[in-house]
């Protein structure tokens, strides 16, 4: 064998020890990875959905947890019914790309709608 062909071969073979330590090394970031990329999509319904009806709007506001936004400044009005949208949930990889309300009346919280 060419010596050339004999330094490219010996180039691409790891000691076993060595590739045992580098996929464990990847194994470990690619689980660090996905644990950092948490989703709060389910926690956000839970949330929403555990606010009692006839809350006020101010304690939603307090209870209002830190991985959910909702844009409290620009609200749907009809009749008296006024829908404030979650504008984002951290780590949200929802698919179907849901639209999420809270629903007042007289600042009173009525519930949640979805839709796609």
């Amino acid at each position: 064998m060419p010596a050339q062909q004999q330094a490219v071969d010996v180039m691409w073979h790891f000691p076993t020890d060595t590739m045992n330590k580098l996929s464990l090394t990847i194994r470990t970031l690619t689980f660090s990875l996905l644990l950092s990329c948490k989703s709060h999509y389910n926690d956000t319904i839970h949330w929403v959905d555990n606010i009692k009806i006839g809350s006020d709007i101010s304690l939603v506001k307090r209870t209002q947890p830190n991985f959910v936004t909702i844009d409290w400044t620009n609200s749907d009005t009809i009749n008296k019914v006024v829908r404030y949208k979650v504008t984002k949930i951290k780590g949200d990889n929802d698919i179907l790309k849901m639209a999420h309300y809270l629903i007042f009346i007289d600042n009173k919280y009525q519930g949640r709608q979805s839709h796609k």
